[in-house]
């Protein structure tokens, strides 16, 4: 469960300044997009610490968690691979070295999370969904939640550059959100006309247009860094 470069992982992961559990508008807005684009109930970034997981940028949990031990969070096994991991269904599969206990007892039977991984290549945490029932998950779903993950880590990275979302830095994000605002909106839009009613896969068609619409809004945040 320990990756053999972790204390390299977590050097890096200081930069971030993550470490704390405070509302960010931007970060709830996207985690809350795409628990409404899956047809989810649950979504989150988790930040991988040495021993816990931070919750950050929780979205309808079943019930409010700020942190959970390492070993007992899907998403320290995700970070060890380069891949979206996928469990279809919990009552069927179990990650190796992972205690489920948790999850299961809260009556969630499926996930899927990709990393947030920083520009030096070492993965800080992941963007993760979570349902009641299992569900099957396409490889063009992976490939929309690889995306949003990618979008989540450039923001980390904005974020890094002008602080968090309080005190001075407040009034610069409120103009980053309000740029990318009407994309959200229109991922929003897409996920409350095309999200399946019976937990099923996306369409690749629905999933290549939110991909397009991720790409927009990751497109305007790499030039507003190349800016700062």
């Amino acid at each position: 469960m320990i990756p053999a470069d972790d204390a390299a992982r977590l050097r890096v992961l200081e930069r971030y300044q993550l470490l704390d559990a405070r509302s960010e508008k931007v970060l709830d807005a996207v985690t809350a997009a795409a628990a409404q684009l899956f047809g989810v109930s649950n979504a989150m970034l988790s930040i991988v610490e040495e021993d816990t997981v931070l919750i950050k940028a929780p979205y309808n949990l079943p019930v409010a968690i700020e942190r959970i031990p390492r070993q007992q969070s899907l998403c320290s096994a995700t970070i060890l691979q380069e891949e979206t991991a996928v469990f279809e269904d919990l009552n069927k599969a179990s990650a190796p070295g992972v205690d489920i206990s948790l999850v299961q007892q809260l009556g969630l039977n499926f996930y899927a999370g990709h990393n947030l991984r920083a520009p030096d290549g070492h993965n800080i945490g992941t963007l993760c969904l979570f349902d009641g029932p299992p569900r099957q998950f396409s490889p063009a779903e992976r490939t929309l939640l690889k995306t949003l993950a990618g979008l989540v880590m450039r923001l980390l990275e904005l974020r890094r550059t002008l602080g968090a979302h309080a005190g001075a830095t407040a009034m610069l994000w409120d103009i980053v959100y309000k740029a990318i605002g009407e994309q959200l909106a229109r991922l929003t839009a897409l996920a409350n006309r095309a999200t399946p009613a019976t937990h099923g896969p996306l369409t690749p068609a629905v999933a290549k247009e939110a991909g397009d619409i991720v790409g927009t809004i990751d497109q305007f945040v790499a030039a507003t860094l190349r800016r700062t």
